[in-house]
């Protein structure tokens, strides 16, 4: 081989690296998007509307499937029938399925931030994952309350952190959501469904208004 060849032989396999790199890379995050992949998190909400700082809560989805518990009671998401139920898991009893109330495309109006605009702004680390920072406005929680502020995505698009501020009527209040724990991938669809052993109840006996 002449020396033509093994520099040719050498920018092939230079070029072959670079693109063995990019195809490595983890997927660019885009908190414009619904998640990519099924998982559970657990997640602290800090807001003043809570009186409380750090309110605990599991998010869980699956597929078009979503569960929500927060205090005592448990709210089940069916995306595709445009639905929700209510439990109290503590004693065994869930209310009849209502109608969600405007759009339901997604869980992100229950677990995310449904962005309007995003700007990126860095990549990070948290909880063992790159994740990448957007400076977003959009609307939270299944309220649509408007925010602004930062949201932390992964590569399958699951927020795991939101800091800024949302509008309840026309005051503008701290918000933060924070993840302490993420499973990605192979959850049990058990979990959100009602499971068989639970009581049909009366939505009196479940939830007040001041739940819903």
């Amino acid at each position: 081989m002449n020396w033509k060849s093994k520099k040719l032989s050498r920018l092939w396999v230079v070029a072959a690296a670079g693109l063995g790199a990019l195809a490595a890379a983890p997927a660019r995050a885009n908190p414009m998007l619904p998640p990519t992949a099924d998982y559970i998190a657990d997640v602290e909400i800090t807001r003043d509307s809570d009186h409380a700082v750090r309110t605990p809560a599991r998010y869980v989805v699956v597929g078009r499937k979503l569960s929500v518990a927060y205090n005592s009671l448990v709210t089940l998401v069916d995306l595709d029938r445009k639905q929700f139920e209510i439990m109290i898991p503590r004693v065994k009893v869930y209310a009849k399925a209502q109608a969600i109330k405007g759009a339901a495309d997604d869980s992100r109006r229950w677990t995310g931030v449904q962005a309007e605009k995003a700007d990126y702004l860095a990549t990070e680390q948290m909880l063992g994952r790159d994740v990448r920072r957007y400076r977003v406005a959009g609307k939270v929680f299944d309220t649509d309350s408007p925010f602004e502020g930062d949201v932390w995505t992964t590569a399958e698009n699951i927020v795991v952190k939101i800091d800024g501020t949302s509008k309840v009527g026309n005051v503008a209040t701290p918000l933060q959501v924070t993840t302490l724990q993420l499973v990605v991938g192979s959850i049990d669809p058990a979990l959100v469904n009602v499971p068989p052993d639970f009581r049909h109840a009366a939505a009196k006996e479940v939830y007040s208004d001041d739940d819903r």
